[in-house]
């Protein structure tokens, strides 16, 4: 299965997770009504959650939600809230179900998927953009995976894209892994497959 993840993205200027969202507004899941916590062997609850935008989620993804610094190599499963996206209710909210703990504003929303390739091609860029696989990326930074060159708005195609592969039948990836970083307004596609 292919999937793409928003469409054509648009840079911000800051590290931003290829496939997520912010968070726009701080919530707290509800406790489990029955035991009154969210501790270990409690009920998953539901919450909605408000975002910059829900394009490229669908119900039974698996998300991370945390602030950017949970996104490094090694300990995003460890201290990023986990959960599964339940309903898309419209363009800015996503109902959530098994988060546990309270998130801020300008926290991430990130899918969470198996992939056995990422493919990230840069639509128009005035500058070189860096993928890594931390949200710490830059062009300096260890977590640089690769660099997606300069393409004008002239209509020329790119002359190079992100093409992550699996060796084998293997899906080595997940999409909370991939992060990018370049100059304000300039525009990424994004997908990724699974099987």
């Amino acid at each position: 299965m292919i999937r793409p993840f928003f469409g054509t993205q648009t840079l911000t200027g800051s590290a931003q997770a290829v496939f997520g969202t912010t968070v726009t507004t701080a919530f707290t899941p509800p406790p489990d009504p029955f035991v009154n916590n969210l501790n270990p062997g409690s009920n998953e609850t539901q919450v909605t959650i408000v975002v910059g935008s829900t394009k490229g989620f669908l119900p039974g993804d698996n998300i991370l939600v945390g602030a950017a610094g949970t996104f490094k190599p090694g300990i995003a499963t460890a201290n990023a809230d986990w959960g599964t996206v339940k309903s898309v209710v419209d363009s800015t909210h996503l109902i959530i179900q098994g988060l546990k703990q309270s998130h801020a504003a300008n926290e991430w929303a990130v899918l969470n998927q198996p992939a056995g390739n990422v493919h990230i091609r840069p639509v128009v860029t005035s500058a070189a953009a860096y993928i890594g696989n931390a949200s710490t990326v830059s062009s300096s930074d260890l977590s640089l995976l690769d660099i997606l060159p300069i393409v004008d708005a002239a209509g020329t195609g790119p002359t190079y894209v992100f093409d992550a592969e699996s060796i084998g039948g293997s899906q080595p990836f997940t999409t909370s892994e991939f992060w990018i970083i370049g100059t304000m307004n300039d525009t990424f596609l994004a997908r990724w497959t699974s099987v």
